[in-house]
């Protein structure tokens, strides 16, 4: 009896220590994510001011390339930020959203680093209406997209395409990579895993963690098939709601017309 309760002491100990060092870790994550944006933000003023002074076209577009390097990177410290608070009550605003719109804002993200790496980037329209939180969705397929690019390189292909199944609608998002190695698949959406790139991906591997952790949030089941030397698909699966319906007007501006 002795033997069991001191085991049993040293497990809620162990609890207790490891629930700190989340707490302890979270904090951090939330500090950092928010203290990193300062420096983030005067390159970018100062960058664009550069721009703005006058140099050559070709400057201009590589420095134009920086900023939006800096916009997704500051993004993604507000996707780690707002991560790192799921246990102090962070809830998803879900509602009816037109996908059309989180996936034009993906597109926009994405299409200048796609063309610079010389990754054809295919985001056709969707007119479907799902059931999500609209900024955790665009976290999730934003990770997924600049994944793809990244392993797609020169010469690849990305195609994001839906198909819908009963009332839920599948997002793929493929890419013509190398494909993800078997020993790895299990452990993908795990911190700071880069099975796939690990010798060449200079990143932390914390965005299929991200996605993981936002899709959990959000109730929106991942799953991911690949074949090495062929590709990968990474997909989400979203509530589908009812029919295309128009959107609202303005009807200052329709009488306008």
């Amino acid at each position: 009896m002795k033997v069991q309760i001191a085991l049993s002491g040293q497990a809620e100990e162990a609890r207790r220590a490891a629930e700190s060092a989340r707490s302890a870790m979270a904090r951090l994550m939330a500090v950092a994510g928010h203290d990193l944006r300062q420096p983030i933000q005067v390159a970018m003023l100062s960058i664009a001011r550069a721009v703005g002074e006058g140099v050559s076209p070709p400057a201009a577009r590589r420095l134009t390339l920086a900023i939006e390097a800096m916009k997704r990177l500051g993004t993604e410290l507000d996707d780690i930020a707002r991560l790192s608070q799921r246990d102090e009550g962070l809830r998803p605003n879900r509602r009816a959203v037109y996908l059309d719109d989180v996936l034009s804002e993906v597109e926009r993200d994405w299409r200048a680093y796609a063309d610079a790496c010389g990754t054809a980037l295919e985001i056709p329209s969707a007119r479907a209406r799902v059931d999500t939180d609209p900024a955790m969705l665009k976290t999730i397929l934003r990770n997924l997209v600049g994944n793809a690019i990244r392993h797609s390189g020169p010469r690849g292909r990305v195609v994001v395409s839906c198909r819908r199944q009963a009332d839920t609608l599948f997002i793929d998002v493929k890419d013509d990579g190398d494909g993800i190695p078997v020993a790895c698949l299990a452990r993908i959406f795990d911190a700071f895993e880069r099975g796939r790139s690990a010798q060449t991906d200079d990143g932390l591997g914390l965005g299929l963690t991200i996605v993981r952790q936002t899709a959990e949030m959000l109730d929106h089941p991942i799953s991911v098939r690949s074949v090495e030397h062929e590709g990968s698909v990474f997909s989400v699966a979203l509530p589908l709601l009812g029919p295309h319906v128009p959107r609202m007007v303005d009807l200052g501006t329709a009488m306008r017309c």
